[in-house]
């Protein structure tokens, strides 16, 4: 119960395109759809309230949930840091004009070429979680700073995103200790809360517990010096979300009440926080039908494209129409374009009656749509352009 009241008092942010739908008409035109378009002045306006939010953190935009140029040179600009997982993500980071110095690498189980190529690029923050990679670190690029990344468990997140990574804290000063038989430095602790957390709260609660490790670590002659918190802030969907201001303030003072005495290096890694709402998807009706006395429609994006994230991040994406709040509604089936069966992007949203080549805006689609998305069935994947 007291989650629900918090979520009832700081939920204000709703899903809302990035354009209208005259500029939609005129992209579409341009560019073809599906098209993702990116509004670089809503990125700079997400980064700065919770650059706000979060005072004293330093924030690593975390690749993988988008890796478009479009978004990574933005953040670039406004000297963010990144947080990168691979050495396709370190490239896309290069191009957009990141240097190797600001970014964090945080795989916690490497591929021999992957550590070895992001190293030889020049960066030197790594993250590990257990004895094994130690082993691998210590091998190939002992001279590296290290973070130990945390199991930690969070109520109200909808991925955990401890369930495959992460040192439980029971072995956490294990690990720290094999690590540094082996020679190897490692400088403080990661975790993540879980993507698209809804309560606050659970940093809080985080936080107590890494604390009371940090200090045991602290007390066997560790050298801690930075505390990363991972990513997890929330974006709206079709359900709406706490606003960046209030998230933040309730992290900002777990990090206070936890560590704000010991004058370290702390840092974030968010990836949908900063990138979900800077992008709204431009779709077309490329089909529509009747089919046991319901009205189908088929749209030229689906769960094989953009709309990934119905499976791999259990969002549930609005479709806007125009002239939205002046049409009848009514109950429809939205499919996707492939010939699989299974690719229907909504079962129960109320739309009008759609004709072909109308086009939809689909807002929130900044983190992952395009990242996760496939080609399947020979089908391309949504091509991205920046706005203002």
């Amino acid at each position: 119960m007291i989650i629900a009241d918090h979520l009832v008092s700081t939920c204000a942010r709703t899903a809302r395109p990035v354009l209208d739908f005259d500029l939609a008409e005129q992209l579409a035109d341009r560019y073809g759809t599906p098209l993702l378009v990116v509004s670089r002045s809503k990125l700079i306006e997400t980064y700065w309230a919770m650059k706000n939010a979060l005072p004293g953190v330093d924030l690593y935009y975390a690749a993988k949930s988008n890796p478009d140029q479009h978004i990574l040179s933005t953040l670039c600009a406004e000297n963010a840091f990144v947080d990168i997982c691979s050495y396709g993500e370190l490239r896309a980071a290069l191009d957009s004009g990141f240097t190797p110095d600001r970014m964090l690498h945080t795989h916690p189980c490497k591929t021999v070429s992957n550590l070895m190529e992001c190293y030889q690029a020049g960066v030197r923050w790594f993250v590990l979680d257990n004895v094994h990679e130690a082993q691998r670190i210590a091998h190939y690029t002992p001279d590296v700073k290290l973070l130990l990344r945390l199991a930690v468990s969070a109520s109200s997140s909808v991925i955990n995103l401890s369930a495959k990574f992460g040192a439980s804290i029971d072995e956490a000063i294990s690990v720290l200790e094999e690590s540094r038989s082996l020679g190897l430095d490692i400088r403080g602790f990661s975790f993540h809360v879980g993507s698209q957390c809804l309560d606050p709260e659970d940093y809080r609660h985080v936080l107590r517990a890494v604390r009371q490790l940090w200090d045991q670590a602290v007390s066997k002659g560790f050298e801690l010096e930075v505390l990363d918190i991972g990513g997890g802030f929330p974006a709206p969907y079709r359900e709406s979300a706490p606003t960046i201001e209030s998230f933040g303030q309730t992290v900002s003072q777990g990090l206070q009440e936890s560590f704000g005495d010991l004058g370290i290096r702390m840092i974030a890694e968010p990836g949908r926080g900063l990138s979900a709402e800077c992008t709204t998807l431009i779709t077309r009706v490329i089909g529509k039908n009747v089919r046991s006395g319901q009205p189908w429609y088929y749209i030229d994006d689906g769960i094989y494209g953009s709309f990934s994230g119905i499976h791999f991040d259990h969002a549930s994406f609005p479709l806007l129409y125009r002239n939205q709040g002046n049409r009848e509604i009514g109950a429809c089936v939205v499919a996707g374009p492939t010939c699989d069966s299974g690719d229907i992007v909504s079962r129960d949203q109320m739309l009008p009656s759609l004709e072909i080549d109308e086009l939809l805006l689909v807002p929130t689609m900044g983190a992952y749509a395009g990242a996760s998305a496939s080609p399947f069935n020979g089908l391309p994947v949504a091509n991205s352009v920046c706005i203002d």
